[in-house]
């Protein structure tokens, strides 16, 4: 330990703190054990909740929540959107990029010769929304399927199969021959059609849906206000569906809980004060004829203020450093769990891993005030005299 008195050799202080705490090193370690579980406590918990929270909201923005979804009101002139219709958007939402699809309902012919009903969306472009996992879609996009995930595993269908769709429409029926020209990689979002197909089938571009994709839920929440206002000013022209307002409350909620139980975790720091001041106590008891000798030696209040001050800081500091590394080990694995990357950290589990420090090191200091002003403002003479 020549290293830490060639340290400490500046400051005195910490020196006769250590010196002290060694004497009754079973109490003092019982009250840094305190702190570390305090510490350990309201780390974890919020950290944790934090990693928890941050995967739940990854996966709502998966299904769709940076998006705003609309659909042609009941005054809507034509009951469908229009190249008219989709620039009007396009130049409403500014920065928004958009997706004019059209999705109906066709029958899928099996290989038994029976029919199956599946949805069928009508696209430009299927990699704005999604990723290919297999095969890729060329730039002249005719006579060819993109296919879900799903729907390929179900129908046992790879890259270059073909299937025959039936279309009723007006009473009509249609048969057309589609080859898989790709199949989508797996996503979580919801109302992932089972096959997509081109805008160039349709004849007329018509579109039963648009999806304004932004890069954020508060820009989506932005963006739907706007909409709203634009063309809902008189007449609902547009249906606006967002899902932000989920966003808020799941967030709320969550914040509540952590909340909640993060300050159930800092009942035990309070306990762990309790812990330090009875520690720090029952020292000046032991040693109230040595801070006699030192106050008569010339030491002042403050200095045997501060070398009890320090005591219960470098208690707190020694819990709170192990509890920190405990933590920290905890919320990796939290991440790895929850986000599948241990060092995903978010700046709000950085704050509850900050805050559960600086909670443990300022419930230390408060717990030693006492002792030290008691023993700071006994005389010098009663503590020599008994």
């Amino acid at each position: 330990m020549g290293w830490f008195y060639r340290i400490a050799g500046r400051f005195p202080r910490l020196v006769i703190a250590k010196r002290n705490l060694s004497r009754a090193k079973a109490r003092s370690a019982l009250a840094a054990a305190a702190i570390l579980i305090g510490v350990v406590a309201i780390g974890t918990i919020g950290a944790g909740g934090a990693a928890f929270k941050q995967s739940q909201l990854n996966l709502i923005q998966d299904q769709g929540a940076n998006s705003v979804y609309l659909v042609p009101g009941p005054d809507h002139d034509a009951g469908y959107f229009d190249r008219e219709d989709v620039r009007g958007i396009e130049g409403t939402v500014g920065e928004g990029g958009i997706v004019a699809t059209n999705q109906v309902g066709m029958d899928l012919e099996t290989r038994t010769g029976g029919r199956q009903p599946i949805s069928v969306t009508f696209t430009d472009d299927p990699r704005v929304v999604y990723d290919v996992a297999r095969g890729e879609i060329p730039q002249s996009w005719r006579q060819q399927a993109v296919v879900s995930a799903g729907f390929a595993r179900e129908r046992d269908l790879g890259v270059g199969d073909r299937f025959t769709v039936i279309d009723e429409t007006d009473g009509d029926e249609t048969r057309r021959i589609y080859r898989v020209t790709a199949v989508l990689a797996e996503t979580q979002a919801f109302g992932v059609s089972e096959v997509f197909l081109p805008m160039s089938e349709l004849g007329e571009r018509q579109y039963t849906q648009i999806e304004v994709r932004t890069r954020s839920v508060d820009r989506a929440e932005a963006t739907a206000e706007r909409l709203r206002t634009e063309y809902n000013d008189r007449k609902n022209r547009l249906f606006v569906f967002e899902l932000t307002s989920l966003v808020r409350f799941f967030k709320s909620i969550v914040n509540g809980i952590n909340i909640f139980l993060a300050g159930l975790a800092a009942i035990s720091l309070l306990v762990a004060g309790v812990s330090i001041a009875n520690t720090m106590l029952m020292a000046v008891i032991k040693r109230r004829e040595e801070i006699g000798v030192r106050r008569a030696v010339g030491y002042s209040r403050l200095d045997v203020v501060r070398i009890l001050l320090v005591e219960a800081g470098m208690l707190g500091a020694i819990g709170a450093a192990v509890g920190i590394t405990i933590s920290l080990l905890a919320t990796m694995l939290a991440n790895a769990t929850f986000l599948g990357d241990p060092f995903a950290f978010t700046g709000e589990s950085v704050q509850y891993l900050l805050g559960a420090v600086a909670f443990g090191l300022v419930t230390s200091l408060l717990a030693g005030a006492y002792p030290a002003w008691r023993a700071a403002n006994e005389r010098p003479v009663d503590a020599l005299r008994d």
